[in-house]
């Protein structure tokens, strides 16, 4: 049996996942909430997927880390990312860039901003949204831009400065490929193609030549060898790694484990044409039976009882009590001052980077100087 774990707040893409494409593995794969773990007194043998870890909250996070550190050597077990060494979006940017794989840094917004090469962006370090700003070219520019986001409710905690890494092509055009990691395989999954820097599905051009060139992408698996290695660096088990291409080297954006695993955001009209949809038809049956034969190949058979849990009940109490997920909007004064925003922005802009800075000064204060 598969045990996919998740968040409740994240559960839509697997579950959209078995009553569709994945309908064949419904009766192998359940779906289990972290919510509901502190009241889950004993395990079944199995491969779990700890998917969604970037959303837990710290006490969850150490309830699933002493449940992984239980059940791990136990025969019968077996685990799809490690709560204690799966690298998250900043840390996996930082390893990166140290082993010389990714050519841009990424710092925490209360971090010294010295020696950062411009431009640069925010995004947040636990959601998946894209960017938070445009491209800054200056300190200043950045501390506005900490502004702006901590006005829109965001919190400075979660906010990352990361340099622009350019992989236009002598067109303009950028590349973003997203391919799963599911155990030890790579399935190309997207190609998005666009002029925009911050590619999302609804900026893409989907002309028939993109959607050849997708097609050739999910059925060549160019990157494979490359992906397997930083996977193994990162510790994934799964996850859907964004990356685009450089120089002929490979540069990773994030790896997503929580990812979309069929079609995202239906509220978006996509603008594609007969021609692209008849090959990307062909794409998706390539894409979705690489992961049907990915998931097959978790489910092992694994005899004997369940086995108890056996955690400290101080750990479990935190964990329930504790919220998971991440915030969708801002604190209470953030939502109150939403209708308003369109007004206040333009009168507080010169206030912005006073703002961003003071907010620098006093997360940097707190965090006693750490890195």
């Amino acid at each position: 049996m598969i045990h996919f774990v998740v968040t409740a707040g994240e559960d839509h893409s697997i579950r959209d996942y078995l009553a569709r494409r994945g309908e064949i593995l419904a009766g192998r794969l359940d779906v289990i909430h972290y919510e509901d773990l502190p009241e889950r007194p004993r395990f079944e043998r199995g491969t779990y997927i700890l998917s969604a870890l970037e959303y837990l909250s710290p006490p969850m996070l150490s309830l699933v880390t002493a449940l992984h550190a239980r059940l791990a050597e136990v025969e019968g077990f077996r685990f799809l990312n490690d709560p204690a060494r799966t690298l998250r979006r900043f840390g996996l940017l930082r390893e990166l860039e140290r082993r010389g794989h990714n050519a841009f840094r990424a710092v925490r917004a209360s971090e010294d901003l010295g020696g950062l090469s411009y431009p640069v962006f925010l995004r947040a370090e636990r959601s998946h949204d894209g960017a938070v700003s445009p491209l800054l070219r200056s300190a200043r520019e950045v501390e506005a831009a900490i502004g702006r986001a901590l006005l829109a409710g965001r919190r400075i905690e979660d906010l990352l400065v990361v340099e622009f890494c350019d992989t236009a092509d002598d067109r303009g055009y950028y590349r973003k490929y997203g391919a799963f990691i599911v155990g030890d395989r790579i399935i190309p999954r997207r190609l998005d193609y666009g002029r925009a820097w911050m590619l999302k599905r609804e900026y893409c051009e989907f002309s028939a030549a993109m959607g050849l060139e997708e097609l050739e992408y999910v059925r060549a698996n160019p990157h494979g060898a490359a992906l397997r290695e930083i996977a193994a660096l990162a510790a994934v088990g799964y996850g859907c790694i964004d990356y685009g291409v450089k120089d002929g080297r490979v540069v990773v954006w994030e790896i997503n484990l929580a990812p979309t695993m069929g079609p995202a955001r239906r509220d978006v009209p996509l603008p594609r044409t007969p021609e692209y949809k008849r090959i990307h038809a062909q794409t998706s049956e390539v894409y979705h039976a690489g992961m049907r034969e990915a998931f097959e190949a978790l489910d092992v058979p694994a005899k004997g009882p369940a086995v108890a849990a056996d955690i400290d009940p101080a750990i479990v109490r935190a964990a329930r009590a504790s919220a998971n997920g991440l915030p969708r909007s801002g604190g209470g004064l953030a939502r109150f001052l939403e209708p308003a925003r369109p007004l206040l922005e333009p009168l507080a802009a010169p206030l912005l980077p006073l703002v961003g800075r003071a907010a620098r000064s006093r997360a940097g204060k707190g965090a006693g100087g750490e890195t």
